[in-house]
């Protein structure tokens, strides 16, 4: 294997096996107050100011919820398999699902 292809090769293969970024925390947070946006009733005839104010409410709501609490007071903890998971979540159920509380490992 060639140098240039080999370091490719082990960035990509740490980088799979780490935790995640805070960057990262982001768009899952991001990624589930989408779906519960989603899954709120009405929402296709929400306003954007509507979004906006349930995405809140949701945010206020979930910090009660531990895994959704993991990722935001513990993004170091959220592996990168979490991360691919979660941000690939058709439903606040499968995003909870993807992430574990850190008291829970």
């Amino acid at each position: 294997m060639k140098p240039f292809a080999l370091c490719i090769f082990l960035v990509l293969l740490l980088g799979c096996r780490g935790h995640a970024t805070p960057q990262d925390c982001k768009e899952m947070e991001d990624r589930y107050l989408d779906l519960a946006v989603q899954e709120t009733p009405g929402a296709a005839a929400m306003s954007s100011a509507q979004v906006t104010a349930v995405r809140e409410v949701e945010r206020g709501l979930k910090r009660a919820e531990p895994s959704f609490r993991a990722v935001d007071d513990h993004c170091d903890a959220v592996t990168r398999a979490e991360v691919s998971c979660a941000t690939g979540a058709k439903s606040t159920k499968q995003w909870e699902a993807c992430v574990h509380p850190a008291d829970a490992r």
